[in-house]
């Protein structure tokens, strides 16, 4: 799956992971409540976001796992 993103590809920090589902590299608050960084049509993502900036270009589809095996970097 392509993300459409030319940036760091780890999650090195304590919080940082990347989504089973989506493939993004996604942050968690520090509470824990939330994670940020899900694409858009993400189950994971919280419906309370709003749409960014760069959304338009990166949404998650459920085909997106078909295509590349479900794979999760």
């Amino acid at each position: 799956m392509s993300l459409g993103h030319s940036g760091s590809f780890t999650a090195e920090k304590d919080r940082e992971f990347f989504c089973d589902t989506c493939g993004a590299r996604c942050t968690r608050s520090i509470n824990g409540d939330l994670e940020y960084g899900h694409l858009i049509g993400c189950p994971d993502r919280p419906e309370a976001f709003s749409f960014g900036t760069s959304d338009h270009v990166r949404k998650y589809s459920p085909e997106d796992d078909a295509n590349d095996g479900g794979a999760s970097a």
